[in-house]
């Protein structure tokens, strides 16, 4: 007797997005689908202006599509009528493009991350989930000791993974963590953050503009412009 297959964490079902209103709305994502299972990572590529970065808006539920919708764990997450409950947000975080804008200055790293957990998972003991999440991502337990200002790029991109990492979600999407980096730095953090979603079977989609990233992941996405 065999198992049934497993069912992608992360679904897609021909989403769209729209600039505009009426003879004004411009088309900015053509219809797009994708499964992503546990532990699996896609690429999403394309040329600028292809709707990478929308996508990556609207399955974090940041803004709502124009038609189709978004499962996770075969739930509805975000639609053309909803976005995520708070109570469900945790399931999908997001690594940002500039880490220094997933934290407050003048707090330790280590503070802002605890207050973003406790405010997502209403767990008041998060120093375990917090430094569980920081030797995921390779980052000295140390640093969260530090303002944002007091570390360089790549110790902040990981901290801003651990933020993402730490309140437990199903689903991650990176927007061009890597953009800002040095190449060194960039495939360091690229390889903790793929580790991290092979190792705790999270979904990841990835936005990238680097080849080099696009290869490590499991598959890629290509998104084309949407026809005028």
């Amino acid at each position: 007797m065999t198992g049934q297959p497993t069912p992608p964490t992360l679904t897609i079902e021909r989403v769209t997005a729209v600039h505009g209103h009426g003879a004004q709305a411009r088309m900015v994502l053509a219809p797009t689908s994708l499964g992503v299972y546990p532990g699996e990572s896609v690429a999403v590529v394309g040329r600028s202006g292809a709707g990478k970065s929308t996508l990556a808006d609207i399955t974090l539920g940041l803004r709502t599509p124009a038609g189709g919708r978004v499962l996770v764990g075969g739930d509805e997450w975000c639609t053309p009528t909803g976005r995520p409950a708070r109570s469900e947000r945790r399931l999908v975080q997001g690594v940002p493009q500039d880490p220094l804008a997933a934290f407050v200055p003048r707090w330790t790293l280590g503070r802002s991350i605890e207050q973003a957990v406790r405010r997502l998972t209403g767990d008041r003991d998060t120093e375990s989930r917090v430094h569980r999440a920081a030797q995921l991502a390779r980052l000295d337990v140390e640093l969260l000791g530090r303002r944002p200002s007091e570390v360089s790029g790549g110790q902040a991109q990981r901290a801003a993974i651990v933020r993402a990492v730490a309140p437990g979600p199903a689903v991650l999407v990176a927007d061009e963590p890597t953009s800002a980096l040095d190449a060194d730095t960039a495939s360091a953090v690229s390889a903790a953050l793929l580790s991290i979603t092979r190792e705790l079977g999270i979904a990841l989609l990835l936005v990238t503009h680097d080849p080099a990233v696009a290869e490590r992941c499991t598959r890629t996405l290509t998104i084309t412009a949407p026809v005028p």
